[in-house]
């Protein structure tokens, strides 16, 4: 499941509906403060809804407990009468993900029912959450979550202001997702006003109120017949509750039908959102500013989302288990990579360990000889010397001491009783030009800044990605190496970055160039133009506008990059 698009309404700076196509990766370009890191707090933001219920969150968890000021700082405008909207678009690719098909597989098909799971058949899945404050409890809730199948809408489910009633507004039951073979007869006295398909007639008929009947409500206009709506258990406004079959105020007295029937729902409503969480928890984003681990560093071993922030968790990641330590050096250290002049290397590091200053006297004995040697003078009696300090003490020779604890140690070995030496490992930084090892902190900034996205790239593999300004404190031959570390391994994930390099969009545009002419060296994959979204934004006196610019198969744009493209250090050449 890969995001294909994002479409943005009244949030921070964009105020008319803006969409941001995906491809494997996404490149957002524009001056400072546009609004392009405003478009990876959308989906975080998204994500924290679903998962927490939070619509007014003063801190972004994802983006490392980041402070956001709660929904009036991201309503544009801070005008609290507004709603924020919200739209993502997934391609399924071929996967069906959650579902609460279960009684179907149990049973025969004489209910007339769908058998599938009602997404099984969907390429695309398409969900929009409206976002608003409540007069009445004066708190940001889902006032509308709406829910497309390729492209049609199947259900929207709303809320009321006082956020005590969730309800299933609409349904699509002409939806090819909730049509199954047996309601041709149905379909074939459309024109009756009858009921499209045996799946709404079991839902609405028994709820059909007077004045309110099929007949009267049909609409050759609309693509759905009558629908009585349908109360549910709601969560932060009109979203079901994520991960469990969706309980509904709906009554069978045929248990079997009861089950079936929200089975359906479940599938259309609620497993939607489940999928897009978990694709959004698989995600993470890389701030601006990264951390350079100190000498002092330990490893966490439990790294969480918000970790990559800072760019903590990828140290985190690799110094737990070397996480893909040998892809990690082939982007670093190949001279036709990154080129970095570092690798990752683990480190085994065997220590004794003498443990002194116990009660027993054969401890103590030996803890004065490792501390003074041959300076110390020992000697024995038969008598207690503290009774009677005069009584006869014969000399002891140190090496005779010595010798029976090379003895002891050897008895210990021979017994298998626990030894005194601990082995530590560790991965530590290598500089590969002088053969040293060396800590984060003696390296350029540059590297390890770069760090955590190389780490991310090769290390994850699905979810998105999201970068802001990879490129900072990087030479320009390295920025260029970033663009080929994008697009070889974008996979199964997405990548967003925000950027403002030329060098990093030249790179793909050569792989573009390359690939159709045949070109491409032996160990590069090719690169399409689908497989890369360039999205430029700029300010306007209506809010942040952005524009997709389309690239040939010659790694040419097809239209004018507005303002120029990187205009700039033509105008220093030239003028």
């Amino acid at each position: 499941m890969r995001i294909t698009s994002l479409e943005l309404t009244n949030f921070r700076s964009f105020r008319s509906t803006q969409k941001i196509d995906f491809a494997p990766v996404t490149l957002l370009f524009g001056p400072n403060s546009v609004g392009k890191s405003t478009v990876l707090m959308a989906l975080f933001y998204v994500q924290q809804i679903l998962e927490k219920g939070h619509c007014d969150p003063v801190r972004l968890d994802a983006e490392g407990e980041k402070h956001i000021g709660g929904f009036k700082n991201l309503v544009n405008g801070r005008d609290l009468s507004k709603q924020i909207v919200l739209k993502i678009t997934c391609d399924k690719r071929g996967t069906i993900g959650s579902s609460y098909n279960q009684v179907a597989e149990l049973i025969d098909e004489e209910l007339g029912l769908t058998v599938d799971t009602p997404a099984a058949d969907a390429d695309k899945i398409a969900i929009e959450l409206h976002i608003g404050t409540s007069k009445r409890t004066n708190a940001a809730y889902v006032a509308c979550y709406r829910v497309w199948f390729d492209d049609q809408l199947i259900a929207e489910l709303t809320s009321d202001d006082g956020l005590k009633q969730p309800v299933i507004s609409y349904l699509n039951y002409r939806h090819q997702a909730l049509i199954c073979d047996e309601d041709a007869d149905y379909q074939s006295d459309f024109d009756d006003g009858d009921f499209v398909s045996r799946f709404q007639e079991i839902v609405n008929e028994p709820r059909m109120v007077e004045g309110y009947s099929p007949g009267v409500a049909y609409d050759e206009n609309i693509e759905v017949l009558t629908h009585v709506p349908i109360g549910f258990k709601g969560f932060a406004g009109a979203l079901p509750v994520l991960h469990k079959a969706l309980h509904t105020s709906l009554y069978f007295h045929d248990r079997i039908i009861s089950a079936r029937v929200h089975e359906i729902l479940s599938d259309v409503v609620v497993a939607p959102l489940d999928n897009l969480l978990e694709l959004l928890k698989d995600s993470l984003c890389i701030g601006p500013l990264r951390v350079v681990p100190d000498a002092l560093h330990q490893t966490n071993p439990y790294p969480q989302q918000k970790d990559w922030y800072s760019g903590a968790a990828a140290w985190d990641v690799v110094g737990r288990t070397g996480n893909q330590v040998l892809a990690i050096n082939q982007w670093m250290g190949d001279a036709n990579r990154l080129n970095l002049g570092y690798s990752i290397r683990n480190k085994s590091v065997m220590s004794r360990v003498v443990y002194t200053g116990g009660r027993d006297a054969l401890s103590e004995l030996g803890a004065a000889i490792e501390q003074f040697g041959d300076e110390l003078q020992l000697t024995i009696s038969k008598e207690d010397l503290a009774e009677n300090p005069q009584a006869e003490q014969v000399p002891v020779s140190i090496e005779d001491v010595k010798a029976v604890f090379h003895k002891t140690e050897k008895y210990a070995e021979s017994k298998n009783l626990p030894k005194n030496t601990e082995a530590h490992n560790k991965v530590v930084l290598w500089d590969e030009i002088n053969n040293i090892e060396v800590s984060s902190s003696d390296i350029g900034v540059g590297v390890s800044q770069l760090f955590p996205l190389i780490v991310a790239a090769v290390d994850r593999q699905k979810g998105i990605v999201a970068c802001e300004q990879p490129e900072l404190h990087v030479h320009p031959r390295v920025q260029v190496g970033i663009g080929d570390l994008l697009t070889q391994n974008s996979g199964k994930k997405n990548f967003l970055i925000e950027t403002h390099s030329e060098h990093l969009i030249l790179r793909i545009l050569k792989r573009i160039r390359q690939t159709t002419d045949n070109e491409l060296p032996e160990d590069v994959c090719p690169v399409h133009p689908g497989d890369v979204s360039i999205v430029y934004m700029e300010p306007t006196p209506y809010g942040t506008k952005a524009k997709r610019i389309e690239i040939d198969e010659d790694g040419e744009f097809r239209q004018r990059w507005p303002k120029g493209f990187f205009a700039e250090r033509r105008e220093e050449l030239m003028s």
